[in-house]
């Protein structure tokens, strides 16, 4: 008897422990997706005073500089609130005629294979970010350093990865309770 109920109790603190991390992660990326969006008015701000600028006068310096590291920050940044609201291009269609334990199976191989590519992309991107800071390279034109920006890059895959490593503890959650109830 004691052993069922312990089961029961690790089980239920699994799933206590996993709904924090859920809430964490989705504060976490939904803070990240507010700075990309930030990034966004910035980018189209900078490229709306570029236009207004050229007609009397000459084009804003360093507008495409500028641009290219808002969008790095963009698209890093909003990457894993796409990923948590799963907004992205699923093969759902295919998946979805599977019951829900092969379709969590299914979501623990691509998470697993997504999570090793994101941490490879992470790692040689911060590691990029290191050298570059090293170097001190800066922009062709006005000379920003572009370090931070790449380290901005990194953060924003390694908020993907907490975000398919969520995904994994919810599929495999939903195998062991398929599997203790089953």
């Amino acid at each position: 008897m004691k052993t069922g109920y312990m089961n029961m109790v690790i089980t239920g603190g699994r799933v206590y422990l996993v709904k924090l991390f859920e809430r964490f992660v989705q504060g976490l990326t939904w803070r990240t997706a507010q700075v990309a969006q930030i990034a966004l008015f910035i980018s189209m701000a900078i490229i709306m005073v570029n236009i207004l600028m050229r007609i009397p006068w000459q084009p804003l310096p360093g507008t495409v500089e500028i641009v290219e590291m808002t969008g790095a920050v963009l698209l890093s940044l909003g990457v894993a609130y796409t990923a948590i609201m799963k907004g992205h291009i699923m093969v759902g269609v295919l998946v979805e005629r599977f019951s829900a334990r092969v379709q969590a199976a299914i979501e623990i191989f691509v998470s697993i294979v997504s999570l090793i590519f994101t941490y490879v992309l992470a790692r040689e991107i911060l590691f990029f970010a290191i050298s570059s800071m090293q170097r001190g390279y800066t922009t062709g034109h006005l000379y920003w350093p572009i370090a931070p920006a790449i380290y901005v890059v990194a953060f924003g895959f390694i908020m993907l990865a907490l975000v398919l490593i969520l995904d994994l503890l919810k599929a495999v959650i939903l195998i062991t309770k398929r599997s203790e109830s089953g």
